[in-house]
């Protein structure tokens, strides 16, 4: 216990530091190697001696009765050992403090102040150095952290040291190690009142931003640690097999459950989890890091014997922290996987607390700044809620259901039940929630209801989703795509039960005024209920689960849950094929065009995309079947952002057959990456203009009626070159204007082009410079659907347009969301995801 108790007083004293560098008003740190000193002191406690004591006389009543000798408390050893850990803790803050002072030799001395990041009069510097962490791509931006190795300004070039972050755009991506030169307004990272990101980012070692940024890739060879180029690669191979086989929202999930690549979940998806209190879900945790570690330790001991495949086996559970990511929690629970996975190896008794303990101190050892990471904070909480909550409040619901007349067998068979189910998600919620409430304000009214119901799948998704990573990462990715099928059940389910509850009156409520008081407070209450059985005994009874009796158990319920899962499946499967009709989906992806068709046999075409491929998949995850990772025909209509940024990633995700665009995309530079993407995933390119015919199969066609083989040339180009598509079926078509405006659409009446739909996508997300009049009247369509954005800033659609179209049924993705049309040739449904305000 002297480790447990040393660990806490070192942390007690990173705390002691803050305050006295703050109290004491210090401006610089004092010299990193002075936390050494207390620390070589510590061999020598030992030989401190305890002054000799009188025995305690006899007792005259027996133990049993609750009497019981006086202890001798604590040692001068162990009281002088917490003294030492206690000042290394402040000594090691008094290091490393959170805003040191800078010198000309490092990146963050030239930082201006946060307020000037948005002026544009400010100036700019030029950076040089590598990328030192893995790229993460959230929508349309992708983050990069620079090591920078030298600065210029207008005073010259200068050799720096430190790392700055920026944001920059998705058409170019990069890898680990990537020599760079990035140019901008370099700034310190804002301290808000509610947040300081200043110190957020000071806990990884980031002190400046870069705003208004460029990238330069540099020619030569990668840079940083050639382990992490190795992990990185796989990382970056697992997270496209994953994207490949999985649609939207599912995909992003599993790239956060199982590889820590959290960036690609959609705002609104990861507000529900947080909403729901199981966010804790997404993040790699440390049945991860045991899952890695049974695996490891049970392959090399079958081969190197059970002491030979300690080391193996600990360097598995290092490359894995550093592969997902090697945040403060992931290295939290590395830590004590290793220490339990040494534990084993030698036959020796790893005790919980102990070795939680010690995984934080040796965090902090590492950076003193990590006792303030709140991921660390809440998966130490829970991580202690299990080893202290568990048996107690097993112990607590068996009673209780024993006292309401449940019959004994019951109890037995659903002991385990309970205990893996509700008591281990109640123990991590008691802990946890004076830190959510401290942290971000709010009580999830119903985060234990949503943990019941989405923790018993979590072990598919993790079993499963590993072992089909794993088949993708060594090439094998029809084994990868078929293992991923429980996973994926588990997916569907997990985001379905989140969506459910947090759509539930009164999920979540917010909280104002807990602070540290409060927060002491509800541990200390938390404490006074729980300590009546020792710590010591609680992690006994947690070690001391019977898990072959559980499994024999859980034999008849595993057989039942394989079928309700191949049931799922093929149900899925069966409702997902093509029904002999033709489908039209308008996607709801903001600001931009995106149309998804169907034919009655199933082909599939994709026309544009909108500006963000997060919203553009996740639209395609919910039109699309699950198993369906191709794409027949992908349509670019012109080159403009909101029609084609969400299409670049989309060769990553799908196999696409063949792509069409106009003459004038063709040679557009805006297209440039568009056209590098499509290449390298090998798609097929062609050009088309008017008088084009497709042949769809089933009898649909896709006809271009515009631009003319020799282009548009006169004013806004680039609008009146987009193509503009009729998709006949039977009696039923479907005229789909693109951005073409008035000018494109007086050419094709004085053509005497067939326009005539029953359907017509309004040009140009409704703007006024298009859909005049007389091309309305010439369509004369049942139904207008508009594409545009919620509150965008452009103002679409423009009231006069929707003037022109009134009488007719109009129906737009900012009021409705999506829009599904469906025909077979002579009827037409209409099917929207929200009903107009």
């Amino acid at each position: 216990m002297a480790l447990l108790y040393g660990s806490l007083a070192y942390m007690l004293g990173i705390v002691l530091g803050w305050w006295l560098y703050a109290a004491a008003g210090l401006e610089c740190p004092l010299p990193w190697w002075l936390w050494l000193l207390p620390v070589s002191l510590l061999p020598a406690t030992p030989l401190l001696k305890d002054p000799p004591r009188e025995p305690a006389p006899s007792l005259r009543w027996p133990v049993t009765a609750g009497f019981e000798p006086p202890g001798r408390g604590p040692s001068q050893a162990l009281l002088a050992g917490l003294l030492l850990c206690l000042l290394a803790g402040a000594l090691r803050y008094l290091g490393q403090p959170f805003e040191p002072c800078w010198t000309p030799r490092d990146l963050a001395f030239y930082n201006l102040p946060s307020h000037r990041a948005f002026d544009h009069t400010a100036p700019r510097v030029t950076l040089t150095g590598y990328l030192r962490s893995y790229p993460l791509v959230k929508d349309v931006k992708q983050e990069l952290i620079v090591q920078v190795q030298a600065l210029e300004d207008a005073d010259g070039a200068r050799s720096v040291a430190g790392a700055v972050r920026l944001m920059t755009g998705i058409h170019r991506r990069y890898a680990y190690g990537q020599p760079v030169r990035v140019t901008g307004r370099l700034v310190t990272p804002p301290a808000l009142d509610s947040f300081s990101y200043r110190a957020y980012l000071a806990r990884k070692g980031i002190h400046s931003l870069l705003y208004g940024a460029s990238i330069e890739p540099l020619p030569g060879p990668l840079q940083g640690n050639p382990l992490l180029h190795a992990l990185y690669a796989i990382r970056a191979r697992g997270e496209a097999f994953l994207n490949r086989a999985l649609p939207e929202p599912y995909a992003a999930l599993a790239n956060g459950m199982l590889l820590g690549i959290e960036a690609g979940i959609a705002d609104d998806l990861y507000d529900q989890f947080n909403l729901t209190g199981s966010s804790h879900v997404i993040v790699i945790s440390g049945s991860n890091v045991a899952l890695i570690a049974g695996v490891m330790l049970a392959l090399t001991a079958r081969i190197l014997g059970r002491t030979r495949a300690l080391w193996p086996t600990l360097a598995g559970i290092a490359c894995y922290a550093l592969l997902v990511g090697g945040d403060a929690a992931v290295v939290r629970a590395a830590v004590m996987g290793s220490m339990a996975v040494t534990a084993a190896a030698l036959n020796r008794r790893s005790t919980g607390m102990v070795s939680l303990a010690a995984a934080c101190a040796f965090m902090t050892l590492l950076n003193p700044l990590a006792v303030w990471d709140v991921g660390l904070q809440l998966s130490s909480a829970a991580t202690a809620g299990l080893i202290l909550l568990v048996p107690w409040l097993s112990r607590l619901l068996l009673r209780g259901a024993a006292a309401v007349g449940l019959p004994g067998h019951w109890l037995s068979r659903t002991r385990t039940l309970l205990q893996d189910g509700l008591v281990v998600t109640l123990a991590a919620n008691l802990m946890t929630l004076p830190l959510t409430f401290y942290h971000f304000g709010r009580l999830s009214v119903v985060s234990l209801l949503t943990n019941l119901l989405i923790v018993p799948v979590q072990p598919l998704i993790m079993l499963g989703g590993s072992a089909g990573v794993l088949a993708g990462v060594l090439g094998l990715e029809w084994l990868g795509r078929l293992l991923l099928l429980v996973p994926w059940v588990g997916l569907v389910w997990t985001v379905a039960v989140v969506q459910w509850t947090a759509a539930l009156p009164g999920a979540g409520l917010e909280l104002g005024g807990y602070g540290v008081p409060a927060l002491l407070a509800s541990y200390g209450s938390l404490l006074v209920v729980r300590w009546r059985a020792t710590v010591r005994r609680a992690v006994r009874q947690l070690l001391s689960w019977r898990w072959l009796a559980a499994q024999r158990r859980l034999v008849t319920p595993a057989v039942a849950a394989g079928l309700a899962v191949a049931s799922v499946l093929s149900w899925s499967a069966g409702l997902a094929l093509p029904d002999g009709r033709l489908h039209l989906w308008f996607l709801d992806i903001g600001q931009g065009d995106g149309i998804f068709v169907q034919t009655p046999s199933g082909r599939q075409v994709l026309i544009d995309g909108g500006a963000s491929p997060q919203l553009l998949f996740t639209e395609l995850g919910a039109v699309m079947p699950f198993w369906d990772r191709t794409i027949d025909l992908l349509v670019l209509t012109h080159p403009d952002g909101d029609h084609m940024d969400g299409q670049i990633e989309a060769p990553a995700r799908y196999e696409i057959a063949t792509a069409i665009y106009t003459p004038h995309a063709a040679q557009h530079p805006d297209a440039e990456t568009w056209r590098e993407h499509m290449a390298a995933g090998h798609v097929a390119l062609e050009e088309e203009h008017a008088g084009a015919w497709i042949d769809l199969g089933d009898g649909v066609a896709l006809w271009v009626l515009w631009p003319p083989a020799e282009g548009y040339r006169g004013d806004d180009a680039d609008n009146e070159n987009s193509f503009v598509l009729k998709v006949v079926y039977g009696e039923f078509s479907a005229l789909l204007t693109g951005d073409a405006g008035l000018a494109s659409e007086r050419a094709l009446l004085r053509g005497n082009t067939p326009l005539a739909s029953a359907l017509l996508k309004v040009g140009h997300h409704g703007s006024r410079s298009s859909s005049s009049p007389e091309f309305i009247a010439q369509v004369a369509p049942q139904i207008a659907v508009i594409q545009a954005g919620k509150e965008n800033v452009y103002g679409h659609p423009h009231a006069e347009v929707l003037g022109r179209l009134a009488g007719r049924t109009v129906l737009r993705n900012d009021e409705h969301g999506r829009i599904h049309v469906e025909t077979d040739g002579r009827m037409m449904w209409v099917e929207t995801e929200a009903q107009q305000p």
